[in-house]
């Protein structure tokens, strides 16, 4: 396409081309002073002055974020017979040109998708920002050298100057299809919940490559209107038999609640429950698990999740795969190493009880030796022994093999007799 300088309305920058057309003209262009690349968006203002300001305020917080997940404010002109904004330019496309050439992404980019998402939302709902227009139009997506994609959130604040004072005619119908329940009541008192709705209708689509309620397959505004505001989604089944987290059904479940008061709106929350479901996935993975589990029930959707650990950098578009009789050859060889090791000490342990009664005859013995090498050793005999004793060898063996005297036995005091060491001399020997 033919390069085009506006200057006239753009002072500072030249036109490339057009990107496209929506609720606002999309232009490629280049900044004459640093040479870089832009996306310029400029759109007729038709709104109060109060929004006009309020929207001038959001436009400052928003030149100063500085986050890998936000597509950069460059400058914001409002004073200008054409008023634009001027963002960073995101080589890629956005996730609505995705989904249409994919029909449904896989569940891990959808997670991953969501965990980028997550980081966008801590970073500007903590500063007062509210999006109010979160579609797959306003998530743009870059290609990184591994082959994964990485999203970024734009159009920050936009759908702030399209909001009319008592209706929301105007807008697109996809503007419509996101929208939460609440942005149909009271659009200028919505909070972050209205982007947690958003985000959730934009999950449920890039798995079932269509959002809950379409204007389309209404009669009306009013039809559609009515089941935003009172029908539940229809169920979320993958096609082909994919496995879908049980985590990622609740985390939409919470998502689409019609109450933001009820509805999951908490970072935290929203990154522990995508973390849960990539490790969900994961595990199916490797077990080889495919078919769909069974869906949460809506009763149960608004019980406090449980706890689980966040994860590290976790999701990956391609998971590893271990086959299922790998993991039996590893556990039969486990248990025959197992069952070895058994044997082995039942063997060790019966050959040590033999040996232990043949080792304690000798300490005991090794003892008596000793006692016996005692020069105050004087044994006692009883008075009728020492009379005659009947041998003197038999006499000394018997001291060695039974220690203590026995009990029949009385200490003679008045007895010097003492025995021949000759004799227990040979006794030891």
């Amino acid at each position: 396409m033919p390069t085009v300088s506006v200057n006239t309305h753009f002072p500072g920058y030249e036109i490339i081309g057009e990107l496209g057309r929506s609720n606002a003209r999309v232009l490629k262009a280049r900044h004459l002073a640093s040479g870089d690349l832009v996306a310029i968006k400029h759109f007729t203002l038709n709104t109060d002055p109060e929004t006009l300001r309020r929207f001038r305020v959001e436009s400052e917080i928003m030149t100063s974020i500085r986050h890998p997940n936000v597509v950069r404010v460059r400058e914001v002109q409002l004073d200008m017979p054409l008023p634009f904004i001027v963002m960073e330019w995101v080589e890629g496309g956005n996730l609505r040109t995705l989904i249409q050439e994919q029909g449904q992404l896989p569940v891990a980019t959808t997670i991953r998708l969501g965990l980028q998402m997550s980081e966008a939302f801590h970073a500007i709902h903590p500063q007062g920002i509210i999006h109010r227009d979160i579609k797959p139009e306003n998530i743009l997506y870059r290609p990184l050298p591994s082959g994964e994609l990485h999203f970024l959130l734009t159009d920050f604040g936009v759908a702030r100057l399209r909001e009319q004072t008592q209706t929301m005619t105007g807008q697109s119908l996809m503007t419509y299809e996101y929208a939460s329940p609440e942005q149909f009541d009271n659009p200028r008192g919505v909070d972050v919940a209205t982007d947690y709705y958003s985000l959730g209708v934009v999950f449920y689509e890039c798995l079932m490559g269509k959002v809950p309620f379409s204007m389309a397959d209404s009669a009306g505004i009013a039809t559609f209107m009515g089941q935003v505001l009172r029908t539940e989604p229809p169920a979320l089944v993958l096609p082909s038999g994919q496995y879908l987290p049980p985590s990622l059904t609740t985390l939409i479940d919470w998502t689409l609640v019609k109450d933001p008061a009820q509805r999951l709106s908490d970072i935290t929350e929203l990154a522990l429950l995508l973390g849960q479901a990539n490790v969900e996935l994961l595990q199916a993975n490797r077990s080889g698990i495919r078919q769909a589990p069974v869906p949460t029930p809506r009763s149960q959707t608004m019980a406090a999740p449980l706890p689980v650990a966040q994860p590290t950098e976790t999701y990956e578009s391609t998971p590893d795969y271990e086959p299922a009789a790998q993991s039996n050859t590893w556990l039969i060889a486990l248990a025959v190493v197992v069952a070895g090791l058994i044997i082995g000490f039942a063997i060790y342990y019966k050959e040590r009880d033999k040996e232990t009664p043949a080792s304690t005859l000798v300490d005991s013995t090794a003892l008596d030796r000793d006692s016996l090498k005692t020069e105050d050793f004087v044994p006692r005999r009883d008075s009728a022994t020492t009379a005659e004793p009947e041998s003197e060898e038999e006499t000394t063996t018997d001291s060695v093999e039974i220690t203590p005297v026995p009990p029949a036995a009385t200490p003679n005091s008045g007895s010097t007799a003492t025995p021949d060491s000759t004799a227990v001399q040979d006794s030891i020997r």
